[in-house]
């Protein structure tokens, strides 16, 4: 049940226990549990096949975009990327990982893991922390055993799980539509939630176009 204790990554467990609500610090946590023991039951080795503080970086900072520090005017995910990036650059990581951390946070939603192209042609770090993410918010058990999932519940409470989540995607939204632009997480949760169209729609953005077609 231990976590990372570089000095990267002990800085990156400050930032979301400072910034992040409990739920959403708690989520962030539990998925770097589930993804390391998902890719252990696929026979992946934390040091060997992937790289642990990376993998974890990713699960860390992937929900910062729904902090009030990185509440800006982009889909959350791209908000938190870029805002997880500033913060590896201002603790002098400048190399590859500062792509492959902002590439992971920016596309967890967009269920790009599931292409078996872009698992053999992204690192490994991506979409085992997105995995482990995914497992966390309930798409699949991973082959993590209940067993397992019940003591990572015991040390990180769900506070709610992802409904709790959800909100505050929900509310950021509302309150910034371009964070709701059309074929976002944000978007769809926007439209089954508010039938009207107070966000704009794909045929919206259709109706607008300069060509009229």
């Amino acid at each position: 049940m231990t976590l990372p204790s570089t000095p990267l990554a002990d800085k990156a467990s400050d930032l979301i226990d400072r910034t992040l609500t409990p739920h959403l610090r708690n989520h962030s946590v539990r998925g770097f549990l589930f993804g390391r023991a998902a890719a252990a039951h696929q026979g992946f080795r934390p040091g060997i096949d992937y790289d642990e503080e990376i993998m974890y970086l990713i699960c860390a900072l992937h929900d910062l975009g729904l902090s009030e520090n990185a509440n800006g005017d982009q889909r959350f995910e791209v908000d938190g990327a870029d805002h997880a990036a500033q913060f590896l650059e201002d603790n002098g990581v400048t190399d590859s990982r500062v792509d492959i951390v902002w590439d992971a946070i920016a596309a967890h939603t967009s269920g790009f893991i599931g292409s078996p192209v872009y698992r053999r042609r992204r690192p490994p770090e991506i979409w085992i922390a997105v995995a482990g993410i995914g497992i966390d918010v309930g798409f699949t058990d991973g082959g993590v055993s209940p067993e397992y999932a019940t003591l990572v519940h015991h040390a990180y409470p769900r506070l709610g799980g992802s409904r709790a989540m959800t909100q505050v995607i929900e509310t950021q939204a509302l309150a910034n539509p371009r964070k709701a632009s059309p074929g976002t997480l944000a978007a769809d949760i926007i439209h089954s939630r508010h039938p009207s169209p107070l966000h704009p729609t794909w045929d919206m953005v259709l109706d607008s176009s300069i060509w009229r077609d």
